[in-house]
């Protein structure tokens, strides 16, 4: 069943990315799920969408983000960035703008059509020197132990089977004293298993998310210090069959 919904999530978002129609509503219950979720009102993205320069506003509408978490971590001159699900590279891109030249961004990606559609980006932003993209799964970080001095992510891990095993990762590939900024979908209540199993609502980053105090203790239990939540936004509601669970977005940091 892992491998079952890790294929659902891969199809859907290359997919996606070859009839280039990002950025529907964020992470994007969106298509196909609209039978169990509200429409989400307004944008879950915070500044995401705002244009920077160049080629970047092109490259935001392929982008299905829920958060900000570049804009939310401080990316300093010098700083080694991973970003999981770094999907058609546009908070690797904004990483790497802040890291400068002494920096670097690595970004992880299951897609084979994601990888290539980001390496296309960076070559129009000029940040080939700085940017890797690498294909990969994230329960499994294809990188060495203590590499990082931060790791991103938007709007993936709601979509990862063992999210145990991507905070384990994140916490072996940063160095000591590095963090973690990541924006994701989370729930207020726990989302029954038979939703969970439901490949269609999985992949849409609706069912897969965790209940918010458990997604803390996953992340506490991998290791981590010093968390803290720097956002959190309304994602719209889940009806199952016995209560609408509210759904949110949200960013949090932590240190190794």
């Amino acid at each position: 069943m892992k491998e079952n919904l890790k294929e659902a999530v891969v199809k859907r978002y290359s997919d996606r990315i070859s009839a280039n129609s990002g950025g529907s509503s964020c992470c994007s219950p969106g298509t196909g799920a609209s039978k169990n979720t509200e429409a989400v009102t307004g944008s879950c993205c915070g500044d995401t969408s705002r244009s920077t320069e160049g080629s970047i506003g092109v490259i935001e509408s392929q982008s299905f983000g829920c958060g900000n978490p570049v804009g939310l971590s401080s990316v300093g001159e010098g700083d080694i960035v991973v970003d999981l699900g770094s999907g058609a590279g546009l908070d690797c891109i904004r990483a790497a703008a802040k890291a400068g030249a002494s920096g670097k961004v690595v970004g992880v990606d299951l897609s084979e059509e994601m990888i290539s559609r980001a390496n296309e980006n960076v070559k129009t932003t000029g940040l080939e020197d700085t940017i890797t993209l690498v294909k990969g799964d994230i329960e499994d970080i294809p990188l060495p132990d203590n590499y990082a001095t931060l790791v991103i992510s938007n709007c993936v891990l709601a979509l990862a089977p063992d999210k145990q095993k991507v905070f384990n990762e994140v916490y072996r590939i940063l160095k000591p004293h590095g963090r973690f900024v990541i924006s994701d979908v989370v729930s207020a209540d726990i989302i029954p298993q038979e939703l969970r199993n439901d490949i269609e609502l999985f992949s849409s980053c609706v069912s897969g998310a965790s209940q918010v105090d458990e997604y803390l203790q996953i992340i506490k239990k991998a290791g981590f210090t010093n968390i803290e939540e720097l956002a959190r936004q309304n994602y719209g509601n889940l009806d199952t069959k016995e209560k609408s669970i509210e759904m949110y977005s949200l960013t949090i940091r932590g240190y190794k």
